[in-house]
């Protein structure tokens, strides 16, 4: 969510127009004509018989659809019911019911005050069917209202000519469906959903049914999501017989032979996991399924605002829907821009479609280049998904259509420039052949060194889109040195001002090699590889393994690294080292913690070859694999040289034991509240214990806020006395600070967090500063700023900045052009407009006015001399009258505290000329 545009919510009026497409006028007319006037209706929940037709009205009591197969025949009435949500805010909802498949229907909607147009929708293929086209349009964040920018009203009529002009059809005809990955709000009142998403949808909503995803936003000033429940028809969706145990925040329906999962990146659950495999164990047994999409309105990856995705996308469903090969895109957004990558172990597509919302652009947040994102463009942009079903293909194009880095004049210029193409193909089954490494090493090398690939080949007729390199200390490729995958076309970034276009990073590299740069690796032997990737996001085999010795690069410390810090009983476990001694009997040794080694038995140990026989030469590089079934209990793991006890590296500590899982009672707690933390699964040691630690910290002797013995397999503790602030809970074993549970954070008290400023008055122009402490830690946490007396998340927003999720911190402010007047700063938290902290208030002082040292009149010239600053620029004006316009004398770059200058005066044709000095 970006702010630098300041946007007052609106409910305007619409402004009536006739658009003709391409076939009726012969080219797109871009030019924002506004949407037509009168009722239109909103689609959603398309079956093969049924769909929901919705609507607001200020007070109406009535609800009736009449509709046939003609405009000439609506011989079907249909009576629906009416939700007085609110003052102004009736809304009207009726299902049509035995509807026949891919059938065109004729509609209008009315009340006993007012009747819509009479509008058309097609009802969905039969379930199952394979034939034919089916085409989605996917916006991303809706968000903004504006009555004078309309941002997303813009976006959904360009993309709204744009289709008409490609096929040369209405809409309806064209798209089947409507995908919206979530904030379609900027806060889940009425007014946002009727002023906002209701009304600047309406362009396509009476024609093509829309379905929406949930974001962050609905959330807002409706936690528990009544609006959003109440405005849309999802309860009795379900999928190849699988349904959501929370049908109204996750749902899935088939329709033809595609499956459309909208997940819940807000409400990630085991439920919701435990739906996803649901699903995905039905479609891989589906016969009538071909393809399956998923949405989670937070991505799976993203390049700007590093880290601020859904894991539990990334880590827990993907893997999930990675099961079945159906699985073939997932659909993001929450970043407002347009992003395309390859999940790097899987045939699947991720897109972000971050559609008109708060501004976001280069250089703006932390950044990122991943290589599972292929593009990032910040651009305003909608995409088009067309399915061929006889052919099983899918295509992808993605329209840009705005710059916000643009000026507001010329921002709507790219007239739907097509910035990204690909496409998936379920009918191709050849991967790229298995390429191998060309290089060969007879003898220890020094660095640099480049790895060089055998040319792409393939029989599938699909061009190369990666390859991934990967240089390892091991055979196993567990310890991993280098991991690279490279596409033959990466953008990330922008050519900056006036074009800001995107830059290609991998313009003119030759992505079949691979460079090992000077001091790249340590010394040391160690293995390589690589793959092919085709445009199919299929991967060829792996090469085979090439193995090199790097001499005369840097020296690197012995080290030992474990996967995890807790392993469950009876799970293998890998053990990486590196940089050993170079003795053939240099050995890994598992011991309990608190015994010593040479005193003590090792539990479990092997040489670096895996074996208790030494190998005939020695190991540096690698990593073992333990299979011994060690007792729950605190382990550490250690590397020693020689076969005997002097330790190379530092200990590496790890337990064996399930996971604590832990609870707050409640999220927030009042000051002065108990906080009570729940705990199960724990392992009922006497000195196992819970700490309560500020957010910030971490845990280590004498920082814990409380702390509380937890000798029990489940229970709870209660903490009291604990001050104002942001905190979590951890469980930590045998009085130490070995943590067997995820950290869970909850706060005590309100506007917890602290804001400040230098001084209560800037002046106009300044740079000024906001400090901040005992921030909630959270990535989107930010300063906003806004006129004294308005309300955050309602009124103007002037100006706003994140600061990375610091719990303390200061962040400057740079706006030459704040007007004067009173404002406060505050904090908010997590992207939304929740306030934590006090607020500051502060003057913006005007700037005074240049003050004239001389003015003088000196024959037929004037002498200006005023007091300046050094290397400004002023501009000299004069007018024959106070009340008349001002021209241009000269302009001038002062280079001291004065500046004088002679100005000509020509006293015959001007007896009376005033003169003016500005630095605007």
């Amino acid at each position: 969510m970006n702010r630098s545009q300041f946007l007052r919510l609106s409910a305007t009026g619409a402004v009536a127009f006739a658009f003709r497409p391409r076939w009726a006028l012969g080219a797109i007319n871009f030019d924002f004509q506004g949407i037509p006037a009168g009722l239109r209706p909103y689609l959603q929940t398309p079956r093969p018989d049924s769909i929901w037709v919705s609507w607001w009205s200020d007070a109406d009591t009535q609800t009736y659809v009449d509709f046939g197969t003609s405009a000439a025949a609506l011989t079907q009435t249909v009576s629906g019911t009416v939700n007085v949500m609110g003052t102004n805010y009736c809304y009207h909802s009726v299902r049509l019911t035995g509807l026949q498949p891919n059938t065109y229907y004729y509609y209008r909607a009315r009340t006993e005050n007012v009747t819509s147009e009479i509008f058309r929708f097609r009802t969905p293929k039969a379930i199952g069917t394979a034939t034919g086209r089916f085409r989605v349009l996917v916006i991303g964040d809706n968000q903004i209202i504006d009555p004078e920018q309309r941002r997303y009203e813009r976006l959904v009529e360009r993309a709204k000519k744009k289709v008409e002009d490609l096929y040369g059809v209405p809409i309806e005809e064209a798209i089947d469906l409507v995908l919206l990955p979530g904030d379609q709000v900027d806060v889940g009142t009425l007014e946002h959903y009727r002023h906002l998403h209701f009304k600047f949808c309406g362009w396509i909503s009476p024609s093509v049914p829309i379905m929406t995803t949930i974001g962050n936003h609905e959330t807002y000033s409706d936690p528990g999501l009544a609006n959003y429940k109440a405005v849309f028809n999802y309860d009795d969706l379900s999928c190849l017989g699988v349904t959501s145990p929370d049908p109204e925040v996750y749902y899935a329906y088939q329709l033809a032979n595609i499956a459309f999962v909208h997940a819940s990146s807000e409400h990630t659950t085991t439920a919701q996991t435990t739906w996803v495999q649901n699903l995905v164990n039905a479609a891989n047994a589906a016969p009538g399924l071909d393809w399956m999409i998923s949405l989670c309105h937070r991505p799976y990856q993203a390049e700007q605002y590093i880290g601020d995705i859904s894991s539990w996308m990334r880590n827990t469903a993907m893997p999930v829907f990675a099961q079945t090969q159906k699985h073939v895109l997932n659909i993001g957004a929450h970043h407002h821009l347009y992003a395309r990558g390859q999940t790097r172990q899987w045939p699947v597509y991720h897109i972000i479609s971050g559609g008109s919302a708060w501004d976001q652009y280069w250089g703006q947040s932390n950044e990122s280049n991943y290589d599972d994102v292929q593009k990032t463009i910040a651009n305003w942009a909608w995409q088009l998904i067309e399915f061929d079903l006889d052919a099983k293909t899918m295509d992808v194009r993605c329209f840009a259509e705005a710059n916000v880095r643009f000026p507001t004049a010329t921002r709507w210029s790219y007239n739907s420039r097509l910035i990204d193409q690909f496409s998936r193909k379920l009918n191709v089954t050849a991967t790229p052949q298995k390429p191998a490494l060309t290089n060969t090493f007879s003898a220890p090398v020094t660095l640099p060194v480049q790895l060089t690939s055998t040319p792409y080949q393939t029989t599938s007729g699909e061009a190369m889109n990666s390859t991934w390199f990967q240089v390892a200390a091991d055979a196993a490729f567990t310890n991993l040195k280098i991991d690279q995958i490279r596409d033959v076309e990466n953008m990330y970034g922008d050519t900056g001002s006036p074009l800001y276009e995107p830059v290609n990073t991998n313009a003119g590299v030759d992505i079949l090699k691979f460079t090992i740069a000077t001091s790249g690796l340590p010394n040391g032997t160690y293995q390589a590889r690589v793959r092919h990737r085709d445009t199919n996001t299929l991967w060829s085999p792996w090469s085979d393994v090439v193995s090199f010795t790097v001499t005369g690069s840097v020296t690197a410390d012995p080290k030992l690294t474990l996967q995890k810090s807790v392993y469950p009983p009876t799970e293998n476990f890998s053990v990486a080292f590196e940089n050993g001694a170079g003795h053939v009997k240099d050995w890994i040794g598992i011991y309990k913690k608190g015994q010593s080694p040479g005193s003590s038995n090792s539990t479990t140990w092997s040489y670096l070859n895996n074996s208790t026989t030494a190998p005939a030469t020695a190991i540096r590089n690698g990593s073992l694999n333990f299979t011994y079934d060690l007792p729950v209990g605190e382990w550490f793991a250690a590397f020693f040289t020689a076969d005997g006890y002097t330790e190379l590296a530092p200990r590496v500590s790890f337990y064996v034991g399930n996971m604590v899982t832990m609870t707050p009672g409640e999220d927030a707690y009042d000051e002065g509240e108990t906080a009570r933390i729940n705990f199960t699964n724990s392992p009922a040691g006497t000195k196992d214990w819970i700490g309560i630690f500020k957010v910030g910290t971490n845990p280590a002797p004498n920082v814990a806020a409380k702390w509380s013995y937890a000798a029990a397999a489940s229970g709870f503790r209660d903490f009291t006395g604990l001050a104002k602030g942001y905190y979590y809970a951890v469980f930590m074993v045998n009085d130490g600070y070995q943590e067997i549970s995820t950290r869970v954070p909850f706060s005590v008290g309100s506007l917890i967090s602290s804001v400040s400023m230098e001084s209560a008055q800037v002046s106009q122009g300044s740079d000024f500063t906001v400090h901040f402490s005992d921030g909630p830690g959270i990535a989107k946490d930010w300063i906003g700023i806004f006129k004294e007396g308005e309300t955050p998340g309602v009124n103007v927003l002037t100006a706003y900045l994140y600061f990375a999720g610091a719990a303390s911190g200061s962040v400057n402010f740079h706006l030459p052009d704040l007007p004067p007047g009173n404002y406060f700063a505050a904090m908010f938290t997590n992207d939304s407009y929740t306030e934590v902290s006090n607020r500051v208030t502060f003057t913006v002082l005007g700037k005074p006015p240049l003050e004239f040292e001389q003015a003088s009149l000196e024959g037929n010239q004037m002498r200006l001399r005023w007091k300046s600053e050094s290397g400004k620029t002023y501009r000299i004006q004069k007018s024959t009258g106070l009340t008349t316009g001002w021209t241009d004398v000269r302009t001038v770059t002062a280079t001291g505290s004065s500046h004088e200058e002679l100005v000509p005066v020509d006293r015959a044709t001007q007896p009376t000329c005033f003169f003016r000095v500005t630095d605007e």
